[in-house]
This record gives structure tokens, sequence and C-alpha cells, in this order.
């Protein structure tokens, strides 16, 4: 392991590090985490929802569930978003998809199937309107599998304008966003395009899903190229994340691991889990979204299977608890600070309290890097953790690898 740069935490950046830079939004960032759910009848799992930390669950709002030859029927999501509300969490709902009526087997794109569409989103605007609830209009719309068909920005364009048109009609202060894109498809996003005009106002935000084989902070490059093409907007909107995370089994940096379900790769998901959050909070995004609450299935071996902070028999996971201790030690953030040493490869972040505490969180990133954190310049009082909690002891230099994932530091008043 590389000795790394020796970190002295202070109230400004030392010579060899870049600036702090100001993030006036993390707390609001903060506040807007989410996570994926499936199943929408499961209170026990919303219960776990809320002991993490999340604001909101992000699901399905199937337009085949609710429009029936006989009317419409809510009554499942109405339920959870009562459960919810009894909880403290809202709910992203995501508007879809093809109808066996009206639209079978794809995507709405003619006169009569857009206007089949206005009417289910119509309906479901107003109905929770005044309710803790937002929408997405689609998912992953830039992939054959999801779109139904093979992917046409001018065709989604439409779906949007229509759905956008709808859901301002049945309720003016609706919160709604484009459908996320895999990864950050700019070039689909372009293609799209602003569908604001003098009698519209588009989407509130765009909404993207940055699953990256790569580690989480290489995001902040893309964010900011995002962020200067919506620049261009009549009214620029935020940029949701509303998708991603990192699997225990069948990604890069568990590649030398067959078993996810294997100790070793549920440590590092838990690192990855912490640092995704961290990144999305530091790059003020409007909202994020975990993917997911629970693991889709018991198969070491199936990726799909190996994404949530639960297993399948809701027994909780490393990165459950590390995402847990990662909310509970920012809650009372009033501000916030940050610098990246994109040359070392960290990251320290600082956070202010209303109680006067200050409290920092540090980490080195990409593979083999390492910071070592001089605690003997912190006060006798400060408490040092690793990412669970756990008390960390020296009073020389601690090591702070990438393997060790971030680290936690608090100074009382």
């Amino acid at each position: 392991m590389p000795a790394g740069s020796v970190v002295i935490l202070s109230g400004v950046a030392t010579k060899d590090e870049q600036p702090y830079v100001q993030l006036p939004s993390f707390a609001a960032a903060r506040a807007d985490t989410g996570v994926a759910i499936h199943e929408v009848n499961d209170t026990r799992l919303l219960d776990a929802v809320k002991d993490v930390g999340f604001s909101f669950v992000r699901t399905d709002l199937f337009w085949e569930d609710v429009q029936a030859p006989d009317g419409w029927h809510f009554g499942a999501y109405d339920k959870l978003v009562s459960d919810g509300a009894a909880r403290g969490l809202g709910v992203l709902f995501i508007l879809g998809y093809k109808h066996y009526e009206f639209s079978p087997d794809q995507p709405p794109t003619t006169t009569s199937q857009l206007r089949a569409f206005y009417t289910y989103v119509y309906q479901s605007a107003q109905r929770y309107r005044g309710a803790n609830v937002r929408f997405e209009v689609w998912n992953e719309e830039d992939h054959k599998m999801y779109w139904l068909a093979d992917p046409s920005p001018p065709k989604y364009r439409n779906l949007l304008t229509t759905a956008v048109k709808a859901a301002r009609a049945a309720n003016p202060d609706v919160k709604i966003a484009s459908g996320g894109v895999q990864q950050i498809n700019r070039a689909f996003i372009r293609a799209v395009g602003d569908i604001s005009s003098a009698t519209l106002r588009g989407a509130d935000a765009i909404s993207v899903h940055p699953y990256r084989q790569r580690d989480p902070e290489s995001v902040f490059a893309d964010y900011r190229e995002l962020r200067e093409d919506l620049a261009n907007y009549k009214n620029a909107p935020a940029i949701w994340a509303t998708e991603w995370s990192y699997p225990s089994y069948g990604y890069k940096y568990v590649s030398g691991i067959d078993n996810g379900h294997s100790p070793k790769a549920r440590a590092r998901q838990a690192r990855y889990a912490v640092r995704r959050f961290l990144v999305d909070w530091i790059a003020e995004v409007g909202l994020t979204a975990y993917y997911d609450m629970r693991n889709d299935g018991a198969s070491p071996t199936n990726q799909e299977h190996n994404f949530g902070l639960l297993d399948e028999n809701n027994n909780r996971l490393p990165a459950y608890d590390a995402s847990k201790y990662l909310f509970s030690f920012t809650a009372d953030a009033t501000s916030a600070k940050y610098f990246i040493n994109e040359h070392e490869r960290y990251i320290v972040l600082k956070l202010g309290t209303r109680a006067g505490t200050v409290k920092y969180v540090l980490w080195s990133y990409d593979d083999g890097n390492a910071l070592r954190l001089d605690v003997s310049h912190l006060p006798r009082r400060a408490v040092v953790t690793d990412m669970y909690g756990k008390v960390l002891t020296t009073t020389d230099l601690l090591a702070v690898p990438e393997t060790l994932g971030p680290v936690f530091v608090s100074v009382p008043s």
C-alpha cells in the first residue's frame, strides 16, 4: 500500500490541496435521498427504508394495473402512499408502460395511444395532488428492452410532452421528470431536447441512471457536462439520479470474487454504497435514489439478485449498516464544504452543525490509493470511526486506504 498524503484536519486546506468548495445545497440533496422498491404492499420493507434514513421510495405505477374496462383501480398505490406518509416517506412513481387495450406491447406513439396515456397521467397526478408524490415519465427509454421498441428520441419527446401537459393540467404544482436514461446518456437527452414552450413549462428535472464500472467519484465530471447541456434550456431543469448502485456480483470492482454473497464482496459493496451517496450529495443533485432496498433473489452469481441493502430474507447486509451510519452521522449538518485532491485521489468533506460540533468524512478512491490522517492534531475529545461507527484508536497517523472505506471524525465544540 502506498504511503499516501498526510491530511491534517483544520479550517483550511494545505498548500498541496484544492481549496474547500462550499456546498450550499448539500443538506437538501441529502434530505432528498430515496430507494427503489418493487413490492408496494410490504410495510416491513417500508420500516427498513425509514430505519436507514431514506425520505422516499421509487416504484412503478403500472398503467395496466390502474386502468381497466370497469374504471380506475389505484387501491394498491393509495395504500403505498398512505403507508409511506405514516412513516414520513414520499413516493416517486414511474409512469408507464404498455397497456393491453390502448397500447399493447409497445409504447404509446400514435395519436390515439398518446390520448389514452394523457388520461392515465392526468388521473394519476390528480389523484395524488396534495400528497408527497412525484413522477417520472417512463424508465430507461433509451434502451430497447424498456422502451419496448427501438429507442426514438422524437417519439419519446412526444410522450414526455403529453405526460407533462397532462400532469400540469391535473396539478399545476406537480413535480415531474423525464425518465431515467441509462448511465448519463447525454446524446439521447440532447436529441429529446427541451420541451418547454410559451404554453408549457417543461419537466422539472432530467433523470439519469449513472451506473458505472468505474469508481463513484467519476460521476462528478459527468454531472458537470450534463449541467452545461441543461443550462441551455428555457428553464434549466434539475438533475435527478433516480437509480444507481453497485451489485456485489458482476461488476468490475468485484471481478476477482466469484460469489456475491461472500463477506469480501459485500464489504466492497458497502464501501461503494457510502461513497455513491456522498458523491451525489457533494454534487448537489436535486434527488437521488439507490437501487435497491432488497435483493431480488437468492443467487450469489446473478447480478440482478445482488443490488440490495437487505438480502431476499430481509436480513441486513453490510451496505445497510454502513448507509444507516452515514445518514445518522450527517443528519444534523447545517453547512458543508469539501475539497478533492485529484492527484492523490482523496476527498475531505467538512460539516458544520447547529450544536457546534465539526464533522469530517474523508476517504481515498481508486484501487491501491491511501491517505494518512494525522490524528495527533485532533483535540483529545475527537472521535474517529470507520464507516460502521466502530471507533478507530491511534495517536499518530491513521492509514486510510481505499479498502477501509470512508472514515468519520467528530470534533465536539
